[in-house]
Protein backbone atom coordinates (compact mmCIF):
# COMPACT_ATOMS: atom_id res chain seq x y z
CA UNK A 1 0.00 0.00 0.00
CA UNK A 2 1.51 3.42 -0.93
CA UNK A 3 1.98 6.60 1.69
CA UNK A 4 0.08 8.44 -1.36
CA UNK A 5 -2.66 6.16 -1.71
CA UNK A 6 -3.12 5.87 2.53
CA UNK A 7 -2.88 10.08 2.27
CA UNK A 8 -5.90 10.11 -0.11
CA UNK A 9 -7.69 7.49 2.25
CA UNK A 10 -7.65 9.24 5.21
CA UNK A 11 -7.94 12.61 4.35
CA UNK A 12 -11.34 13.95 3.31
CA UNK A 13 -10.39 14.75 0.16
CA UNK A 14 -9.71 11.04 -0.37
CA UNK A 15 -13.06 9.54 0.94
CA UNK A 16 -14.62 9.89 -1.48
CA UNK A 17 -12.45 9.06 -4.31
CA UNK A 18 -11.75 5.56 -2.29
CA UNK A 19 -15.12 4.83 -1.68
CA UNK A 20 -16.45 5.27 -5.07
CA UNK A 21 -14.10 2.97 -6.05
CA UNK A 22 -15.73 0.58 -3.58
CA UNK A 23 -18.58 1.05 -4.97
CA UNK A 24 -17.58 0.72 -8.35
CA UNK A 25 -16.39 -2.95 -7.85
CA UNK A 26 -19.47 -4.52 -7.41
CA UNK A 27 -21.17 -2.05 -10.12
CA UNK A 28 -21.47 -3.31 -13.44
CA UNK A 29 -20.55 0.16 -15.15
CA UNK A 30 -18.41 -1.45 -17.70
CA UNK A 31 -14.33 0.90 -19.11
CA UNK A 32 -15.62 3.28 -16.35
CA UNK A 33 -15.38 0.46 -13.65
CA UNK A 34 -12.45 -1.28 -15.45
CA UNK A 35 -10.76 2.09 -15.63
CA UNK A 36 -11.39 2.80 -11.92
CA UNK A 37 -10.21 -0.79 -10.82
CA UNK A 38 -6.66 -0.37 -12.91
CA UNK A 39 -6.05 3.09 -11.02
CA UNK A 40 -6.55 1.51 -7.47
CA UNK A 41 -4.60 -1.91 -8.36
CA UNK A 42 -1.96 0.08 -9.69
CA UNK A 43 -1.82 2.16 -6.37
CA UNK A 44 -1.97 -1.18 -4.30
CA UNK A 45 0.17 -3.10 -6.43
CA UNK A 46 2.91 -0.57 -6.26
CA UNK A 47 6.14 -1.89 -4.88
CA UNK A 48 7.36 1.62 -4.29
CA UNK A 49 4.91 1.99 -1.96
CA UNK A 50 4.51 -0.23 0.87
CA UNK A 51 6.26 2.19 3.72
CA UNK A 52 3.20 3.61 4.79
CA UNK A 53 2.66 0.30 7.82
CA UNK A 54 6.42 0.09 7.72
CA UNK A 55 7.50 2.97 9.19
CA UNK A 56 4.47 3.31 11.62
CA UNK A 57 5.74 3.20 15.30
CA UNK A 58 2.54 2.33 17.12
CA UNK A 59 1.36 -1.29 16.75
CA UNK A 60 -1.45 -0.91 17.83
CA UNK A 61 -2.64 1.10 15.25
CA UNK A 62 -1.10 -1.04 12.38
CA UNK A 63 -2.97 -4.27 14.30
CA UNK A 64 -6.38 -2.51 13.67
CA UNK A 65 -5.59 -0.95 10.38
CA UNK A 66 -4.22 -4.59 8.55
CA UNK A 67 -7.94 -6.20 8.30
CA UNK A 68 -9.30 -3.59 6.22
CA UNK A 69 -6.70 -3.36 3.82
CA UNK A 70 -6.62 -7.19 3.82
CA UNK A 71 -10.10 -7.83 2.38
CA UNK A 72 -9.66 -4.52 0.15
CA UNK A 73 -7.01 -5.99 -1.26
CA UNK A 74 -9.21 -9.59 -1.74
CA UNK A 75 -11.77 -7.14 -3.03
CA UNK A 76 -9.61 -5.78 -5.83
CA UNK A 77 -8.04 -8.90 -6.57
CA UNK A 78 -11.46 -10.80 -7.42
CA UNK A 79 -12.10 -7.81 -9.60
CA UNK A 80 -8.47 -7.82 -11.07
CA UNK A 81 -7.52 -11.66 -11.13
CA UNK A 82 -4.32 -11.48 -13.10
CA UNK A 83 -2.46 -8.79 -11.27
CA UNK A 84 0.75 -10.33 -10.57
CA UNK A 85 2.23 -7.91 -7.98
CA UNK A 86 -1.61 -7.65 -6.32
CA UNK A 87 -1.20 -11.56 -5.24
CA UNK A 88 2.13 -10.59 -4.03
CA UNK A 89 1.02 -7.75 -1.94
CA UNK A 90 -1.87 -9.69 -0.39
CA UNK A 91 0.19 -12.55 0.58
CA UNK A 92 3.20 -10.55 1.89
CA UNK A 93 0.43 -8.69 3.92
CA UNK A 94 -1.73 -11.63 4.85
CA UNK A 95 1.97 -13.37 5.96
CA UNK A 96 2.93 -10.81 8.19
CA UNK A 97 -0.14 -9.98 9.80
CA UNK A 98 -0.88 -13.72 10.82
CA UNK A 99 3.07 -13.72 12.54
CA UNK A 100 3.26 -10.23 13.78
CA UNK A 101 0.04 -9.83 15.57
CA UNK A 102 -1.74 -13.20 15.54
CA UNK A 103 1.03 -15.94 16.18
CA UNK A 104 2.79 -13.76 18.30
CA UNK A 105 -0.08 -12.72 20.69
CA UNK A 106 -1.24 -16.58 20.84
CA UNK A 107 2.75 -17.44 21.75
CA UNK A 108 2.15 -14.62 24.96
CA UNK A 109 -0.96 -15.90 25.69
CA UNK A 110 -0.35 -19.99 25.86
CA UNK A 111 0.97 -19.37 29.71
CA UNK A 112 -1.98 -17.33 30.63
CA UNK A 113 -4.82 -18.68 28.70
CA UNK A 114 -4.43 -21.82 27.11
CA UNK A 115 -8.16 -21.46 25.08
CA UNK A 116 -7.63 -18.27 24.24
CA UNK A 117 -3.97 -19.05 22.45
CA UNK A 118 -5.35 -21.97 21.05
CA UNK A 119 -7.86 -20.09 19.02
CA UNK A 120 -4.93 -18.00 17.73
CA UNK A 121 -2.84 -20.69 16.47
CA UNK A 122 -5.88 -21.69 14.51
CA UNK A 123 -6.30 -18.26 13.10
CA UNK A 124 -2.81 -17.83 12.74
CA UNK A 125 -2.82 -20.98 10.62
CA UNK A 126 -5.57 -19.82 8.44
CA UNK A 127 -4.28 -16.43 7.78
CA UNK A 128 -0.71 -18.56 6.73
CA UNK A 129 -2.38 -20.48 4.17
CA UNK A 130 -4.52 -17.79 3.12
CA UNK A 131 -1.20 -15.94 2.38
CA UNK A 132 0.48 -19.10 0.77
CA UNK A 133 -2.59 -19.52 -1.18
CA UNK A 134 -2.33 -15.90 -3.06
CA UNK A 135 1.38 -16.76 -3.93
CA UNK A 136 0.89 -19.71 -4.95
CA UNK A 137 -1.87 -18.00 -7.32
CA UNK A 138 0.22 -15.01 -8.67
CA UNK A 139 2.99 -17.89 -9.83
CA UNK A 140 0.58 -20.00 -11.15
CA UNK A 141 -0.11 -17.11 -13.89
CA UNK A 142 3.18 -17.52 -15.11
CA UNK A 143 3.39 -21.55 -14.55
CA UNK A 144 -0.18 -23.36 -14.76
CA UNK A 145 -0.11 -25.91 -12.47
CA UNK A 146 2.24 -24.84 -10.86
CA UNK A 147 1.56 -26.06 -6.80
CA UNK A 148 0.71 -29.64 -8.80
CA UNK A 149 3.73 -29.09 -10.39
CA UNK A 150 6.08 -28.62 -7.41
CA UNK A 151 4.45 -31.20 -5.23
CA UNK A 152 4.85 -33.63 -7.86
CA UNK A 153 8.45 -32.90 -8.73
CA UNK A 154 9.80 -30.12 -6.34
CA UNK A 155 13.31 -29.83 -7.52
CA UNK A 156 12.45 -29.95 -11.03
CA UNK A 157 9.57 -27.00 -10.53
CA UNK A 158 11.93 -24.75 -8.59
CA UNK A 159 14.75 -25.06 -10.69
CA UNK A 160 12.02 -23.64 -13.82
CA UNK A 161 12.27 -19.80 -11.40
CA UNK A 162 14.11 -17.32 -12.38
CA UNK A 163 15.20 -14.54 -9.73
CA UNK A 164 12.10 -12.30 -10.85
CA UNK A 165 9.89 -15.02 -8.89
CA UNK A 166 12.06 -14.60 -5.60
CA UNK A 167 9.37 -12.63 -3.94
CA UNK A 168 6.23 -14.50 -4.24
CA UNK A 169 8.38 -17.54 -4.05
CA UNK A 170 9.58 -16.68 -0.26
CA UNK A 171 5.89 -15.28 0.60
CA UNK A 172 4.28 -18.40 -0.24
CA UNK A 173 7.13 -20.86 1.56
CA UNK A 174 7.16 -18.25 4.61
CA UNK A 175 2.96 -18.58 4.79
CA UNK A 176 3.78 -22.53 4.76
CA UNK A 177 6.15 -22.44 7.50
CA UNK A 178 4.37 -20.38 9.57
CA UNK A 179 1.32 -22.28 9.26
CA UNK A 180 3.12 -25.46 10.03
CA UNK A 181 4.38 -24.14 13.01
CA UNK A 182 0.98 -22.97 14.25
CA UNK A 183 -0.32 -26.39 13.27
CA UNK A 184 2.18 -29.15 14.47
CA UNK A 185 -0.14 -32.03 15.38
CA UNK A 186 -1.43 -31.53 11.64
CA UNK A 187 0.70 -34.47 10.24
CA UNK A 188 0.20 -34.31 6.63
CA UNK A 189 1.09 -30.58 7.06
CA UNK A 190 4.16 -30.47 8.65
CA UNK A 191 5.07 -33.67 6.02
CA UNK A 192 5.33 -30.73 3.64
CA UNK A 193 8.34 -29.67 5.51
CA UNK A 194 10.81 -30.64 3.29
CA UNK A 195 8.98 -29.12 0.29
CA UNK A 196 9.18 -25.79 2.44
CA UNK A 197 12.68 -26.00 3.38
CA UNK A 198 13.15 -26.71 -0.65
CA UNK A 199 11.69 -23.75 -1.61
CA UNK A 200 13.40 -21.63 0.85
CA UNK A 201 16.72 -22.61 -0.50
CA UNK A 202 16.00 -22.16 -4.03
CA UNK A 203 15.21 -18.64 -2.89
CA UNK A 204 18.40 -18.19 -1.21
CA UNK A 205 19.82 -19.33 -4.59
CA UNK A 206 18.39 -17.21 -6.89
CA UNK A 207 18.89 -14.30 -4.68
CA UNK A 208 20.30 -14.07 -0.88
CA UNK A 209 20.41 -10.71 0.29
CA UNK A 210 16.75 -10.69 -1.19
CA UNK A 211 14.58 -8.10 1.37
CA UNK A 212 18.09 -7.44 2.85
CA UNK A 213 18.75 -10.47 4.51
CA UNK A 214 15.08 -12.19 5.10
CA UNK A 215 15.82 -15.23 3.66
CA UNK A 216 18.52 -15.43 5.62
CA UNK A 217 16.47 -14.88 8.78
CA UNK A 218 14.50 -17.59 8.30
CA UNK A 219 17.04 -19.97 8.33
CA UNK A 220 18.16 -18.46 11.30
CA UNK A 221 15.42 -19.98 13.05
CA UNK A 222 15.10 -22.93 10.68
CA UNK A 223 18.36 -24.28 11.56
CA UNK A 224 18.92 -22.99 15.13
CA UNK A 225 15.76 -24.24 16.57
CA UNK A 226 15.79 -28.11 15.75
CA UNK A 227 18.35 -30.15 17.04
CA UNK A 228 21.30 -32.20 15.13
CA UNK A 229 19.43 -35.16 15.29
CA UNK A 230 16.29 -33.40 13.43
CA UNK A 231 18.64 -31.98 11.09
CA UNK A 232 19.22 -28.80 12.62
CA UNK A 233 23.04 -26.58 13.05
CA UNK A 234 23.33 -24.00 15.12
CA UNK A 235 26.36 -23.59 13.50
CA UNK A 236 24.38 -22.86 10.11
CA UNK A 237 21.91 -20.52 12.08
CA UNK A 238 25.14 -18.42 13.50
CA UNK A 239 26.23 -18.23 9.48
CA UNK A 240 22.79 -17.46 8.21
CA UNK A 241 22.70 -14.60 11.55
CA UNK A 242 26.30 -13.07 10.76
CA UNK A 243 24.97 -12.53 7.51
CA UNK A 244 21.85 -11.03 7.47
CA UNK A 245 23.18 -8.71 10.27
CA UNK A 246 25.86 -7.41 7.58
CA UNK A 247 23.17 -6.92 5.19
CA UNK A 248 21.44 -4.56 7.62
CA UNK A 249 24.61 -3.45 9.34
CA UNK A 250 23.31 -4.17 12.77
CA UNK A 251 20.38 -1.85 12.80
CA UNK A 252 18.05 -4.48 12.26
CA UNK A 253 17.07 -6.11 15.80
CA UNK A 254 14.44 -8.83 14.63
CA UNK A 255 18.03 -11.22 13.60
CA UNK A 256 19.02 -11.01 17.34
CA UNK A 257 15.66 -11.87 18.64
CA UNK A 258 15.65 -14.81 15.92
CA UNK A 259 19.13 -16.42 17.33
CA UNK A 260 18.36 -15.79 21.11
CA UNK A 261 14.71 -17.11 20.74
CA UNK A 262 15.97 -20.31 18.77
CA UNK A 263 19.90 -21.14 19.45
CA UNK A 264 20.71 -19.70 23.01
CA UNK A 265 17.17 -21.27 24.16
CA UNK A 266 17.98 -24.96 23.03
CA UNK A 267 21.79 -24.48 24.40
CA UNK A 268 20.29 -22.80 27.33
CA UNK A 269 23.07 -20.56 27.05
CA UNK A 270 21.20 -17.64 29.01
CA UNK A 271 24.56 -15.68 28.67
CA UNK A 272 23.74 -15.51 24.99
CA UNK A 273 20.73 -15.18 25.08
CA UNK A 274 20.62 -11.81 27.15
CA UNK A 275 23.61 -10.53 25.24
CA UNK A 276 21.65 -10.69 22.10
CA UNK A 277 18.40 -9.37 23.48
CA UNK A 278 20.20 -6.13 24.69
CA UNK A 279 21.17 -5.53 21.17
CA UNK A 280 18.18 -5.76 20.10
CA UNK A 281 17.15 -3.51 22.28
CA UNK A 282 20.02 -1.42 21.68
CA UNK A 283 19.20 -0.29 18.26
CA UNK A 284 17.65 2.73 17.59
CA UNK A 285 14.13 2.08 15.85
CA UNK A 286 13.86 5.43 14.04
CA UNK A 287 17.40 4.96 12.70
CA UNK A 288 15.50 2.94 9.51
CA UNK A 289 12.71 4.77 9.44
CA UNK A 290 11.74 1.31 6.70
CA UNK A 291 11.99 -1.08 9.74
CA UNK A 292 10.15 1.30 12.20
CA UNK A 293 7.79 -1.29 12.94
CA UNK A 294 9.87 -3.70 13.01
CA UNK A 295 12.16 -2.71 14.99
CA UNK A 296 8.89 -2.06 17.53
CA UNK A 297 7.77 -5.50 17.46
CA UNK A 298 10.95 -7.17 17.44
CA UNK A 299 11.99 -5.04 20.93
CA UNK A 300 8.44 -5.63 22.98
CA UNK A 301 9.44 -9.24 21.85
CA UNK A 302 12.88 -9.00 23.55
CA UNK A 303 11.59 -7.38 26.72
CA UNK A 304 9.27 -10.33 26.69
CA UNK A 305 11.30 -13.00 26.53
CA UNK A 306 13.75 -11.24 28.99
CA UNK A 307 10.81 -11.09 31.30
CA UNK A 308 9.80 -15.29 31.03
CA UNK A 309 13.17 -16.37 30.76
CA UNK A 310 12.64 -18.07 33.99
CA UNK A 311 10.46 -20.36 31.80
CA UNK A 312 12.91 -20.86 29.00
CA UNK A 313 16.05 -21.51 31.18
CA UNK A 314 16.13 -24.75 33.51
CA UNK A 315 19.26 -23.08 35.59
CA UNK A 316 17.91 -19.14 34.86
CA UNK A 317 18.29 -18.88 39.12
CA UNK A 318 22.41 -19.94 38.57
CA UNK A 319 22.93 -17.77 36.01
CA UNK A 320 21.65 -14.57 37.37
CA UNK A 321 24.90 -12.67 38.75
Amino acid sequence: MTVAFMRRLFLPTGLGIFWACVLLLGSGCGPLRRAAIRDVVGVFSDPSGSSVFAQDDDPELIREALPFALKTYEALLAANPKDRDLYLTTADAFVKYANAFVHAEADRLKELDFSRAQHLRQRATKLYLRGRGYALAGLTLDYPDFEKTLRQDTQQMLQALPTKDVALLFAAAAGWAGAISTNVSNMSLVAELPMVEAMMRRALELDEDFDRGAIHEFFVIYEGSRSEAMGGSAQRALEHFDRVVTLTQGEKASPYVALASSVAVRKQDYKMFKELLNKALAIDPDAVPEWRLANTLAQEKARWLLDHSSELFLDYEEAQP
